[in-house]
This record gives structure tokens, sequence and C-alpha cells, in this order.
């Protein structure tokens, strides 16, 4: 099993002992982090830099519950019809409820939030909201806004220590007890972290899609290393397409943000005519799912898609600075010109399965963030629901960290205190400027190759429709993969172990249900007979 370590292994590495371990530096991981950070030392480790992950890609904003004749009521039904049928009602309770809190505290933290004149918050609306409750910040910049100010109140935290390009490549486990991780940095250099707690918050898992609007560092570690690990995952088939990705061929996907819908851009055929009012009276604004699919079947039938941008007229270059910059730097006007959109991989709404705190089935573990699962997000995400999970839930966690004893991670593994760093104060520091392929060195010379097989059949047979046939040829290339890939090729072999729990629970799951669309079933089940898969 790729990244496996011994107790003998361990002995041999450098070790750091920590109370708690972060992994990502997502919204997540740095609010679980900053909340951790009141009880005890934390080591927060990313594979790449601060800015690395998905959430400063966020455009649209974050949901929450703040106008007049809103309320957290609203809100939770809104997330319930989003998911169809598939939510944890208490979680999704907790997040509306909660959430309120967080987002007032990320203003006051300093977060820019856009607001109106009479100083306000500006709530805008976006699809499947049945009220205006998305709060941006610097137009639609708003993941890049709150990671900058994350980022800054970290940085001032003396007892949170970051490791930069460090990649973790095992859960140290016994037991079904989690007391730490080996990682490796971008020198090669091998290392033990032991902690009283783990957490995870390693994002999403886009990457193993051919088009994605996801980080290039979003290759599915979280997910494969609780796996490995021995932990539960469920609602892996849970594939959230983002309906507009800019259509150009790059990776990452330009994110077209569904407020661009939401401020009044409609959606149009090569014909010039709208069709989502054939699939949902909410028609532009509709769920995710069914826009996604609603453009899915005009492409299939040979037309393009677009976003007629000019109902938003100059309006678009002040609401939408980033897209509009995006746009001109490849050579479309949005303003005057319509925007040729299509149907990319965005959201795992599943994941590593926890309780409403974070914790995982494996005791001293835990995870938040993308790739947690407490069934918030059920079949198919509100949108602008993601930020408001990672500082809700991140929050939780880390109030959650208390109750453990560091002594039991270091007489596990018989390491001898003399040979251990509290704190970490000799591992090499990584704050020098580094390229932004860093992350590369974490893959091999030939993973392009297996890489692009793997995108490829994601892709095309795992994608926004999927029969059993399709399925079931996906997954014997995907094992081919996995026999063929180099023992020490870890990035490479989380994206192919990911899509393989991805494509079994897509096979298992024989119904059509939010995201993950069966053209063999094509229906829902009864409610009474839905039930989550479990990996």
């Amino acid at each position: 099993m790729l990244g496996y370590f011994t107790e003998r292994d361990v002995n041999k590495l450098s070790t750091i002992i920590v109370d708690y371990i972060v992994i990502g530096t997502g919204i997540a991981g740095l609010s679980c982090a900053l909340g951790a950070s009141k009880h005890g030392n934390v080591a927060l480790l990313t594979k790449g830099d601060f800015f690395a992950g998905n959430t400063p890609l966020a455009q649209g904003g974050i949901a929450c519950a703040l106008a007049p004749g809103d309320s957290p009521e609203y809100h939770y039904q809104d997330t319930l019809t989003a998911g169809a049928g598939g939510c944890n009602q208490d979680t999704v309770n907790i997040l509306v409820h909660e959430g309120i809190d967080r987002v007032l505290e990320l203003k006051n933290m300093g977060v820019p939030f856009d607001c109106k004149d009479d100083g306000s918050l500006d709530l805008a609306k976006e699809g499947a909201h049945s009220k205006s409750r998305v709060v941006s910040a610097m137009g639609d910049s708003t993941g890049r806004a709150i990671a900058e100010t994350l980022v800054k109140e970290v940085k001032q935290i003396s007892n949170i220590k970051v490791y930069e390009y460090t990649m973790v490549t095992k859960l140290l486990v016994k037991n079904k007890e989690c007391f730490g991780v080996a990682a490796v940095n971008q020198f090669n250099q091998q290392f033990t972290f032991l902690a009283k707690a783990t957490v995870l918050a390693a994002g999403g898992c886009g990457q193993v899609y051919l088009h994605t609007t996801n980080s290039k560092t979003c290759t599915g570690d979280g997910f494969a290393l609780a796996y490995q690990a021995g932990a539960e995952l469920v609602d892996m088939e849970f594939v959230q397409f983002h309906p507009t990705g800019l259509a150009l061929i790059e990776n990452p996907r330009i994110l077209i943000s569904e407020a661009v819908r939401g401020e009044g851009a409609l959606l149009i055929n090569s014909k010039g005519r709208r069709f989502m009012q054939q699939h949902h009276p909410m028609a532009e604004l509709a769920p995710r799912d069914v826009v996604a699919r609603g453009i899915f079947e005009e492409l299939a039938a040979d037309e393009k898609v677009f976003l007629d941008t000019t109902p938003i007229g100059q309006h678009f270059v002040k609401r939408f600075p980033y897209i509009t910059a995006a746009c001109r730097a490849r050579g479309l006007d949005p303003v005057n010109n319509y925007i040729p959109v299509t149907p990319v991989a965005h959201f795992m709404m599943g994941g590593v399965k926890t309780d409403h705190n974070g914790q995982t089935c494996i005791k001293r573990l835990f995870a938040c963030g993308e790739v947690a699962c407490t069934g918030v997000h059920g079949a198919n995400r509100l949108a602008s629901n993601s930020l408001l999970e990672g500082v809700v839930f991140g929050h939780r966690v880390a109030r959650s960290l208390i109750n453990y004893d560091t002594l039991t991670a270091i007489s596990l593994f018989n390491i001898d205190k003399s040979d251990t760093d509290y704190a970490g104060n000799s591992f090499i520091p990584v704050n020098e400027q580094v390229n932004n392929q860093t992350y590369n060195r974490f893959s091999k010379p030939h993973s392009s190759v297996y890489r692009n097989k793997l995108r490829s059949v994601m892709w095309q047979k795992v994608g926004l429709v999927r029969t059993e046939k399709q399925l079931s040829d996906a997954l014997k290339l995907i094992t081919k993969l996995e026999k063929q890939l180099p023992h020490d090729d870890y990035e490479t072999y989380n994206m192919v172990l990911t899509a393989k729990l991805i494509t079994e629970a897509a096979l298992k799951r024989q119904e059509s249900r939010g995201s993950h669309y069966r053209k063999d079933f094509p229906y829902a089940l009864p409610e009474k007979l839905y039930h989550q898969v479990l990996l």
C-alpha cells in the first residue's frame, strides 16, 4: 500500500511532537488551526503555499441568512431542497444557524465584505436560493479575501507553525486510533508528526477529472489517506459539476460564478434561444445539477452554450472584476459579447464520514471542509454553502480537540523524547520563494501519462451522465492504472484511489439523485428506500 509506514519505519524518521496537526490551509483548515491554537501548539501542513487550494478561487460568496425577511429556516429548507433528499437535517440545522455567527466573526476579523451605501451587507441571490443571502467580498473574489484575512491572523499566532510544501503521505493509525502523520517536504526530507489529534482539511478532488475548476493541488489526498487508514467514506458518487465553466481549454478552468446568473445573465444556445425554462421552474437559477444537465443536453445536440450577460450591462465590470479581467485576458468582452460556457467538475459532496463535530470512526482523527461528509450537502450542494461549511465545521472541530493525551502517541511508537522536537524547531523552514510548480515535487516525471488517462476516463465515463457499462469500463481501467503505478508516486496514487472510490460508489447507487445521474436508472428511489453508499 502506498505511503505505508511501520512502527519501525516511524522510529527512523525525524519526529516532531505538537498538540494538534491540521492538514490543509483552506477556510476549514485555517479556521480550525486558529481555534485549536487557543488550546495548544498546532502544526499546519500544506503541500503548496497558503493559497494553493480552492478557497482563494471561490468567487460567488458565503451564504448566510442575515437579510430582513430571511431566516435560518428558509436557508435550511433551500439547502434540503437542493440536496435532493440526501441531507442530514441535523447538520444542515447547525450550518444555517451557527453560520450567522461565523460570518459576522469573519467580518469583525477584517474580511472586506461588500456593503451598500448605508453600510449594510450587500446580499446577492444565487441559484436555488429563495432569498438574497450571499455575502461577497471584492466583487467576485470572496474566497481570496477570506483566505488572506485568515492567513494574516494565522501568521500572528506564535503557537501555529506552518509547514508549506509538505505533503502528508500516511496517517499513523493503530487499533483505530490516529497518533499523527508521516510527511515529506519539497527537499524530500521525511518526517513524523505526532499529536493529540489530527485534522484532515485537505480539500477536494476535482483534478481527477479532465475539466475542473479546482486548483492543481486538489488531487484527492485527504480521501485517499483516510481510506487507507481505515476511515469510512460516504456519498463519493455525488460529484458536483458546476454549470458554467469558461469553455476554453485550460487547467484549471475559469469559473463563471453562479452570481452572474443571479444578477440576470441568461443561458442561450447557438440559435440564441433560452432553454432552461423547459427543465425547471427556476430556469437559470435552478439547482446546479439541473442546470448542468440542461447545458449538457444542449452540448450533446451539437449546440454551443453561452451566458448572455448583456442584461447586466456595465454593472458587470464593477460586480465581477475578476471574471471581467479573466475574460478580457482571453479575448472575451463580458459586457458586450456572450461568454461560452460548459459544465466542469467542481465540488465533492461526499467524503470522510464524520459526526457533527468532525469526529471520524477513528479516534483522534477529525475531518472538516470539502474532504469531510457530515451530510450537510446531500446529493447536491446549494450555491455558496461550501465556504460556510468550512468555517462552521472548522470551528466546531477546533472545539472538540482538547481531550487527548500527547504522551500516548510517544509511547505507542516507542519513540525516545530526546530524539523529538516539540513544535518542530529542527524542521528546515520552508518559507523561501518557490515557483508555482513546486507541488509537482510530489509527483514523478511519468505522472502525466497516468494522470491524463485517468482524467480522460473519469470525464468520459464517470461524469455528468453515467451508465453501468461506462462505470464498469472505467473501473477496469482505473484498477489497471493502480497496479501500474510506481510505489512512490504518492499524489498520482491518491488521484487513482479517489477516482476508484467515486466509480465504485456510482456503480452501487442504482438510481438518479442530485448530481448523480444514471441514464440506466433515470429516476430517484422513494425517500424511504434512500441510503448512503458506505465505502
